[in-house]
């Protein structure tokens, strides 16, 4: 549970993804924002987007600036929908 809590305010939530985005490219589109500490998009079994990921930052600072400037803007041909990342109970 503890470890959890440690990620409360600073993991977003990131879906309606391109299928060309890896962890590098939802990386490199976050950075502005802040340190980021880790990027990565779902994949399935077979390494297919799954269209969504999650990009963590150091401080809740900078992921609740990143939600305001990134949520709804249009990568590729897609409007990204940003929040922050609600633990599953």
């Amino acid at each position: 549970m503890e470890k959890l809590n440690k990620y409360q305010g600073v993991n977003l939530y990131i879906k309606n993804l391109e299928d060309d985005v890896d962890d590098d490219k939802l990386r490199a589109e976050f950075e502005p924002f802040g340190t980021i500490t880790s990027a990565k998009v779902m994949r399935d079994d077979r390494s297919i987007s799954k269209g969504f990921g999650f990009v963590c930052f150091s401080t809740p600072e900078e992921a609740t600036k990143a939600v305001a400037e990134m949520n709804n803007k249009m990568i590729g041909s897609k409007p990204l929908y940003v929040s922050m990342a609600q633990r599953r109970e």
